[in-house]
């Protein structure tokens, strides 16, 4: 997902994708593996830091599984990445979003207030 005036945040988010993709070439020789987690719309302090739980409430109901993530999903997922059950998963990308960001998503647009 791109974002209108946020430079910063979508060219680092294209570098690290790039570096992930580098990274694993260069050590996937030596048995290590790297990949990236890609969050989507977490619940954190500093979200809440931002904005106001009566919005952060608003915009969670909208997502495609009706809340924003947490900590403990990205926690999981990083523990399944580093499990012998992802051995064979290198130079990945695994989007922990509830499905936000899917290409074409009505996520958070008007469209999804019509479920």
């Amino acid at each position: 997902m791109r974002y209108k005036g946020a430079i910063d945040y979508n060219t680092t988010k294209a570098a690290c994708h790039h570096l992930v993709l580098s990274m694993a070439n260069e050590l996937m020789w030596h048995k290590i593996r790297v990949n990236l987690l890609e969050p989507g719309w977490t619940d954190t302090p500093g979200e809440r830091r931002w904005y106001s739980d009566e919005l952060l409430e608003s915009f969670s109901n909208r997502m495609p599984l009706a809340r924003m993530g947490c900590p403990e999903d990205l926690g999981k997922a990083a523990v399944f990445l580093a499990s012998d059950a992802a051995s064979y998963i290198t130079g990945s990308v695994l989007k922990v979003d509830g499905g936000l960001y899917i290409e074409g998503s009505p996520s958070l647009t008007a469209e999804s207030q019509d479920k």
